[in-house]
């Protein structure tokens, strides 16, 4: 793998959200400095020599100058985005087309060499049941979230070539681990399962292409540090039935007795599959992931009976 520059420094931007997190970790075991933004509030607690926190409202034109005029990056990582209530269907998606493109004037503007924004693979039409690759899978999105998202891209490859950036498109499938939101499938059923309670799901039969968070973060490092341009899939390249992963859960747990497959009613319209082709992943960035899906589940389980003891202390 190719390196642009032999001391990056890097600055994250939403450090402290769910890729955010693992990102950073991988960033700092491959030895970079990293500058990781949050909005408010306490400092997030991950502490490293070669990590500092920058406060910042990125929604904001002063706040995105100030924030990069301060830290003088050379790489970026653009992980922040509206994660709201209804994050999916809401409108401030479509505010963050604008502040993203701030960032990259900006980011232009301080010097900047080096860039990749998360996409997502809800940019993609999942009509088909085939794997989803960068070079000819319409982008479709069926979310203002993917419709966002996908709007950015059209714009993203012209504009960073004006602002003669590097710049690479990274697109993660679907993503669990440690410190996800709980009220997220995985982390939901563990808790449930964990706290004795019925995990109530829907039937399962959707197959999903998963991957832990800490492989995420891992990617995304990979792909920051190289020279690799253009839309690249993050993904296992393995769909799973949903309700392979529910049963996994609680066989691993051993509480399969509490599980309610079909208790809840399925999306309607919910594809049957959404998978990653991931032949671009593994022949250009040369990266494999560290977790298979059991091991994963097993990490993340381990991860959150610890939580719940110490939630349990308090």
């Amino acid at each position: 793998m190719n390196q642009p520059m032999d001391k990056p420094r890097v600055m994250v931007t939403g450090a402290n959200g769910f890729i955010g997190r693992a990102a950073v970790k991988a960033l700092l075991e491959s030895g970079a400095e990293v500058i990781g933004t949050y909005r408010g509030g306490q400092e997030p607690e991950l502490t490293h020599e070669k990590l500092s926190w920058a406060q910042a409202d990125l929604t904001t034109r002063a706040g995105i100058e100030a924030v990069f005029l301060d830290h003088q990056p050379t790489h970026l990582l653009a992980l922040a985005w509206y994660m709201g209530p209804g994050n999916q269907q809401a409108l401030e998606n479509f505010r963050w087309i604008q502040h993203s493109i701030d960032l990259l004037f900006e980011f232009s503007k301080a010097g900047g060499k080096r860039v990749v924004f998360c996409g997502s693979c809800m940019e993609y039409d999942w009509s088909e049941e085939k794997k989803l690759n960068e070079t000819d899978t319409p982008l479709r999105p069926d979310t203002e979230y993917g419709a966002a998202k996908s709007a950015l891209f059209t714009a993203y490859g012209p504009l960073c070539r004006k602002l003669e950036l590097s710049a690479a498109w990274a697109r993660p499938f679907f993503l669990y681990g440690p410190e996800e939101n709980r009220r997220r499938l995985v982390a939901d059923v563990i808790v449930s399962l964990l706290e004795g309670r019925e995990a109530l799901c829907t039937e399962g039969l959707q197959k999903r292409d998963f991957l832990h968070s800490g492989d995420v973060g891992r990617a995304m490092s990979e792909l920051l540090l190289s020279d690799i341009e253009g839309p690249l899939n993050i993904g296992s390249g393995t769909a799973t039935a949903v309700a392979d992963v529910v049963k996994e859960i609680g066989r691993q747990i051993g509480r399969p007795d509490l599980l309610r497959l079909g208790a809840r009613e399925s999306r309607p319209g919910d594809p049957p599959l959404v998978e990653a082709d991931t032949t671009k992943l593994h022949s250009t960035l040369k990266w494999q992931p560290r977790f298979d899906l059991n091991e994963g589940l097993a990490d993340t389980i381990a991860w959150w009976r610890k939580e719940l003891e110490k939630e349990g202390l308090k």
